[in-house]
């Protein structure tokens, strides 16, 4: 029988942000062209991420949700 995944708390969530810091930066500032919006949005959805963090079923699912609200 499988067990269904244990949901994602908001300290396994910010956890994986901050490892992929470096790869959302860089893929917002292909986005928008420059560093210091990139830098700007990026630390709005790390907030917004946090108030989130409950809707994650999947803690193997972060950086897809997370590319998802950076969208």
């Amino acid at each position: 029988m499988t067990m269904p995944a244990t949901p994602a708390t908001p300290p396994d969530v910010l956890a994986v942000l901050v490892e992929n810091h470096r790869r959302f930066l860089t893929f917002l500032e292909r986005c928008v062209g420059s560093v210091d919006e990139a830098e700007d949005i990026l630390q709005d959805a790390f907030v917004r991420s946090l108030d989130r963090a409950d809707t994650v079923r999947d803690p193997g699912a972060i950086i897809p949700w997370f590319y998802r609200l950076l969208r």
